[in-house]
């Protein structure tokens, strides 16, 4: 079963929460542990641990600050603008994910 990225207040057609969904069906895919990953990386970031987070993926790179997540495209060729989001609400989406992608294996 294919699973499409949603979560509590995601705004259709908005840039911002496309471009999350995006990353997460994209780079994250139907990986529990990677996105499990994340989480802890994350949670490392926001609990000051250390003081950002980057990495490589698929389509995008994240930069993940206290505040601020940029998602940047990797491939300029795509024509898309990196976009700013915050942290809590990409971490909100990631947990919504990991949860439904744990449920069932493709």
């Amino acid at each position: 079963m294919k699973h499409r990225p949603g979560w509590p207040g995601k705004k259709e057609g908005d840039p911002a929460h496309d471009r999350i969904a995006a990353c997460l069906a994209t780079d994250i895919q139907s990986v529990p542990q990677k996105a499990k990953w994340v989480l802890d990386e994350i949670a490392a970031v926001q609990n000051g641990d250390v003081t950002s987070w980057e990495m490589g993926m698929n389509a995008y790179m994240l930069k993940v600050g206290g505040k601020i997540t940029e998602i940047i495209p990797v491939y300029e060729e795509t024509g898309e603008e990196a976009i700013s989001v915050p942290t809590d609400e990409f971490r909100d989406a990631l947990e919504a994910w990991y949860a439904l992608i744990s449920q069932s294996r493709d």
